[in-house]
């Protein structure tokens, strides 16, 4: 994720403030892996790489080119291979045996195709396309997810040499190499905004939308800095207010919610802040502190550290699931992953990239990347056919046919879905029947359909649905600031008026909730306040159709994804049999529950339906209950389950209706 040694220096001074400050960004990437709360925006410490990466590899190339007039591209390449491929090749090897060893087919083989996206350095497009896809295993749980900031960087390194050797030329090259540089970072920080907006995920993960911050640091790399006027004072000022604007971002952000966008700015400012304080006053105020010892150790193993750590901190919630792994669980994983850094630059990483053999011979060093790289890939091959034939085993196929899909409905007919803010409606049951019950909410209303339908059949009741993935009932905003936000005020709009001008019998209401204590993905968690308001505003526009309205209470929410941890306790024997049964008082989010009901203050015809009992019958949730899984993600119920709840359900809720008449 770094350039080798040399590229801390143009001249021949090493920078000592550039690796410490590599050893504060990979400190706070870890921190917020670790789930520490005052470091939940810490992945911005990738922002900082991708500057120091354009400053000091466009330094490093202006430099070459100014002085013998040619960029040496293959000795360039070799160099980067050097650098970043002997650490690479070892922890994605690693990452593979272990995910053979200890995860679940599904997983093994979506790790098998990461695995492989990374060894071709696309693994940025693989997340991006992965975390689009709903119902898909969330890329949380993929050990190499953190990946993808490779693939950007590996991309940037093919690509900005050539742009260099274009723009670098001729007279008065400087001058033109700023512009053009500026105009770089101008576009792709529009489209950084534009995208973040519209396609949150591509923003996140693609190198066009990230292109400016590499951009950046290559500005400042080309500007004589060193030749200005500006007195030391002034710089130090500069790194102390950079460093509170990394600092600062990586405190206040609560999750990726419209990042990068804009406010990657603070980070990628205070990166440069720094790198200009560092170049005017090296020993001065917080260049002095990025000097010392401690920042240069974590600095110096700051790649391999970064590469280690996710893989460690995914498979020890996988060995030790439970209530899920706690933040200080998580924190001795990273640590002992520290570990396996501290070896692997002392052992592979440095002993290769400084090896005097290989450093005059950048031919021979591609070729023993190639092949490196061909066998990454062919490891990876290996692993995906092997997930695919552990899929094959005759015990886990009940279990995985069990946890496949949510509802007996065509999603693609009946549920609104991606950027479409149409409300789309489904009617079942008989067309002649004399009352109709409306099923409106996101996709935790769309697990309730098969016992709802059942209910509703033999209550002699119509049903119709209005549904749309990833937009809750409530008037919330899990993607604020995004396109995604405008799209589902719009449905919801769109539903209730359509709901109310059915003129159903009743509605039925339920909604995901988890926001509150851990976020969309990526997305910052929802206030308990802001949920209360935001029910509120839904059921004041559901409150004009004059029927009663059932609140169904959100499902209990496991710490992790039961349907994997089923499969991998009945294939690899990891773990107790009661090892994904989870604890209750974790899973039943009471506070969002409360907020709920708070909602309903002086509105008439609200009623709320707990059925959290059908999961939790004590302190407990078991993972399977009379044989069949419970949940086939780590939040939504398998369809299987949910039609065994059927009559409860209609003992429960068309009671509630009869009441309310």
């Amino acid at each position: 994720m770094t350039p080798d040694a040399t590229a801390h220096q143009f001249g021949n001074s090493f920078r000592s403030d550039i690796e410490g400050l590599r050893g504060i960004a990979v400190l706070l990437v870890v921190g917020c892996h670790c789930g520490i709360p005052w470091c939940a925006g810490g992945f911005v410490g990738v922002d900082v790489f991708f500057v120091l990466s354009g400053f000091l590899i466009t330094g490093l190339l202006a430099a070459e080119y100014r002085a013998t007039s040619r960029i040496d591209l293959l000795r360039f390449y070799s160099r980067r291979a050097r650098r970043l491929l002997p650490a690479f090749t070892l922890v994605l090897l690693a990452t593979i045996l272990c995910a053979a060893v200890v995860l679940a087919p599904p997983e093994i083989a979506l790790t098998g195709r990461a695995a492989r996206a990374a060894g071709f350095y696309v693994s940025n497009v693989f997340f991006d396309r992965s975390a689009s896809d709903y119902f898909a295993p969330k890329v949380e749980a993929n050990p190499l997810l953190h990946t993808w900031s490779l693939g950007i960087e590996e991309q940037f390194y093919l690509l900005w040499p050539l742009l260099i050797l274009v723009v670098d030329r001729g007279p008065h090259r400087t001058r033109r190499s700023i512009w053009i540089l500026s105009a770089v970072t101008a576009l792709s920080f529009i489209c950084s905004v534009y995208t973040t907006m519209r396609a949150p995920t591509v923003a996140f993960y693609e190198l066009p939308t990230r292109a400016w911050e590499f951009a950046a640091g290559g500005l400042l790399a080309l500007m004589p800095v060193s030749r200005t006027s500006v007195g030391a004072a002034w710089a130090v000022a500069c790194g102390i207010v950079g460093i509170l604007a990394i600092l600062g971002t990586s405190v206040l952000l609560k999750g990726g919610s419209a990042f990068p966008g804009w406010i990657a700015l603070l980070p990628v400012a205070g990166a440069i802040a720094i790198l200009f304080a560092g170049t005017k006053a090296p020993r001065s105020g917080f260049s002095a502190v990025l000097s010392t010892a401690p920042l240069q150790f974590v600095g110096a193993r700051s790649y391999s550290w970064y590469l280690w750590h996710w893989p460690f901190v995914v498979f020890a919630g996988v060995l030790f699931p439970g209530p899920g792994l706690v933040v200080a669980g998580k924190i001795v994983a990273a640590l002992a992953s520290l570990l396996a850094a501290a070896l692997t630059f002392s052992l592979v990483e440095r002993p290769i990239r400084l090896n005097p053999y290989l450093n005059a011979r950048s031919g021979l060093c591609l070729c023993i990347a190639t092949g490196a790289t061909l066998m990454t890939i062919g490891a990876s091959w290996t692993l995906i056919l092997y997930g695919r034939h552990m899929a094959l085993d005759k015990n886990l196929q009940s279990i995985s046919e069990a946890a496949k899909g949510i509802a007996d409905i065509s999603q693609r007919e009946c549920v609104s879905m991606g950027l479409s803010s149409a409300a789309r409606t489904c009617v079942f049951g008989a067309p002649d029947a004399s009352r109709t019950v409306v099923l409106f909410g996101d996709s935790h209303a769309l697990q309730w359909f098969n016992p709802v339908r059942t209910a509703a059949s033999e209550e002699g009741w119509r049903l119709i649905t209005v549904l749309k993935n990833g937009c809750p009932a409530s008037s919330i905003h899990p993607h604020p600031l995004s396109t995604a936000a405008d799209i589902c005020d719009e449905w919801r709009t769109h539903a209730i008026d359509k709901i109310v001008a059915i003129r159903p019998s009743a509605i039925v209401m339920a909604t995901y909730t988890g926001a509150t204590i851990r976020g969309f993905e990526t997305e910052a968690p929802i206030s308990t306040e802001d949920l209360r308001l935001g029910t509120r505003r839904t059921l004041q526009g559901l409150s004009r159709a004059g029927v009663p309205i059932v609140v169904l209470r959100d499902t209990p929410l496991p710490p992790f994804d039961i349907a994997a941890c089923v499969v991998r306790r009945a294939l690899h024997q990891l773990h107790a049999a009661e090892s994904c049964d989870f604890d209750a008082s974790i899973a039943l989010n009471q506070a969002a529950f409360s907020a709920e009901r708070a909602a309903a203050d002086n509105l008439k015809n609200i009623y709320f339906l707990d059925l959290s009992d059908l999961f939790c019958p004590g302190s407990t949730c078991p993972a399977t209950q009379h044989g069949i899984l419970v949940y086939q993600d780590d939040n939504h119920m398998t369809g299987m389950f949910a039609g065994t709840l059927a009559p409860t359900v209609r003992t429960r809720l068309f009671q509630l209706f009869r009441n309310a008449q």
